[in-house]
């Protein structure tokens, strides 16, 4: 299992550390020379014309698992590295960020031709372009409307932060007499449809699967980079606020123990966590 992936069981104190915990670093031309030795050391599949070679920067408590799981479902090798170093390409030296030399042919040229990436949205809806299966504008637009929708509306509604990005609190605690997170009841209503729309079948996007017949009840074909989008977010919330209960919402619950039940999510954070997880969601359907 790659570095930087495994999150440890929640307390009390990580409860009040968001997720997207960022890191500071300065980027540099020697910084990226060992990213560059970095990527080319990982792993290739032999079936790849060009071998991907990807360094990804991040560490555990931050966004950057849920890259981690991504790729891990892509079965695309890549590089880990942590915040500090001096090859991160990010601006403001945050987390996740993401270098791409797989297109790279002039090694002279690798500072200028590599693909540098952040947010994790961002690095999502590429790892799905350019490795994944999006292979068509439409396949995009239809995923790429919830890796948007998982930043803009359902992680401030998750984790409601102060002005020093500490989080304080989620929006899945609904307090007695208080109306739901109007944005969660959306979800819940859109899994819903998987009932009644065979063509959709459990997962966010008819996208992720590349014919209507691949599809089925939350599996390996349907799934996609929609559902790592949303499905991190959401299953963040029992990690750091494990006293909150997605009781109210089955379908939200049946998404995300499917989501904490893939070998590629352990992979990502860690075996400890998933079964934590899958029996939170197990309790809750109860």
């Amino acid at each position: 299992m790659p570095a930087a992936a495994a999150i440890s069981a929640p307390s009390a104190a990580r409860a009040r550390r968001s997720p997207g915990a960022r890191g500071v670093s300065r980027v540099s031309f020697r910084g990226l020379a060992s990213a560059r030795a970095t990527a080319a050391s990982a792993p290739a599949r032999a079936s790849e014309t060009k071998k991907p070679r990807l360094v990804l920067f991040g560490s555990p408590g931050s966004r950057s698992p849920l890259v981690n799981w991504w790729l891990h479902e892509l079965g695309v090798p890549f590089a880990p590295r942590p915040p500090h170093d001096s090859g991160n390409p990010h601006p403001f030296g945050q987390i996740p960020a993401l270098l791409d030399f797989t297109d790279v042919e002039d090694e002279t040229r690798a500072e200028d031709d590599a693909v540098k990436l952040w947010e994790s949205g961002a690095i999502l809806a590429y790892l799905a372009d350019r490795h994944g299966p999006l292979d068509t504008p439409a396949r995009r637009a239809d995923a790429g409307k919830w890796i948007h929708w998982a930043n803009a509306s359902l992680d401030p509604c998750l984790f409601r932060e102060n002005d020093r990005g500490q989080v304080l609190d989620t929006g899945a605690r609904v307090r007695p007499g208080a109306k739901p997170p109007r944005a969660l009841e959306r979800l819940e209503k859109e899994l819903a449809r998987s009932s009644i729309d065979p063509r959709r079948r459990g997962w966010l996007a008819r996208s992720n699967s590349r014919s209507d017949s691949e599809l089925d009840a939350f599996g390996d074909a349907s799934f996609g980079v929609s559902d790592v989008a949303v499905g991190a977010y959401l299953l963040y919330v029992p990690q750091f606020f494990p006293e909150v209960s997605f009781a109210r919402w089955p379908n939200i619950v049946k998404f995300m123990k499917a989501c904490a039940s893939r070998p590629a999510y352990a992979e990502a954070y860690g075996e400890d966590v998933a079964n934590f997880l899958v029996d939170k969601c197990a309790a809750w359907s109860e």
